[in-house]
């Protein structure tokens, strides 16, 4: 890790912030807690920059690749349904193009990378970091994936209730948006267990947050 204190301040920002939006969503005041979702996107974002050791091109052009594959992926969506469903996008993400929000790029780097060092962490931990065989990545990156997918089935519930996006016609979310999201993580996945550039150190910070953000679209309903 960077450093116990980065670490520390990184993890009392994020719960402060998420405790805070939990309880403030439950009173009259939900409206202006939904509407800080883009800011507290970006920070959490930052935070886990703030808490890589090396900040290398590769990790730099790893980000670009979630942002423009995940802002892509649902821009195709949104617009002619081949991907995920039938659904449409609400203003509680903010600023859109062709109707997908922009931060839902920073949204699919967040949970991909921080799903991947959870799984990296795991493995390195029961494993007293040894090297990984081609066959152990695969298998890893399809855990990742169903985790992933898994991330996405709880987050659903909260993000239709908060907001985030509907889906048509009759609000059901349908099996192929979670296929999608499996194949969609799992490509996103591979350069991050299969390139060891992007390897130097588990993100603890981002390990944290996908626990907290699950917990809080748990209980955020």
């Amino acid at each position: 890790m960077k450093n116990n204190k980065t670490l520390y301040i990184s993890i009392f920002i994020a719960t402060l912030f998420h405790v805070s939006g939990l309880i403030g969503m439950q009173t009259e005041a939900r409206p202006w807690f939904i509407g800080m979702t883009p800011l507290t996107l970006m920070l959490m974002t930052g935070l886990i920059f703030w808490n890589e050791k090396f900040i290398t091109k590769q990790k730099k052009l790893y980000f670009i690749l979630c942002f423009f594959v995940g802002f892509l992926s649902e821009w195709i969506g949104t617009n002619t349904g081949y991907l995920f469903g039938d659904y449409t996008y609400g203003n509680a993400l903010g600023f859109k193009i062709g109707g997908v929000p922009v931060l839902i790029g920073i949204l699919w780097f967040v949970t991909v990378y921080s799903v991947g060092q959870t799984v990296l962490f795991l493995y390195c931990y029961f494993n007293n970091n040894k090297p990984r065989a081609v066959l152990a990545n695969f298998v890893l990156i399809n855990i990742a994936a169903a985790l992933t997918t898994l991330f996405d089935y709880t987050l659903e519930p909260a993000a239709i209730s908060l907001g985030y996006w509907e889906w048509l016609p009759d609000g059901n979310v349908p099996f192929y948006n979670y296929i999608c999201w499996y194949l969609i993580s799992g490509f996103l996945l591979t350069p991050l267990f299969m390139n060891k550039s992007l390897q130097h150190d588990i993100n603890y910070f981002a390990v944290f947050l996908i626990v907290l953000q699950t917990l809080f679209f748990i209980f955020v309903v």
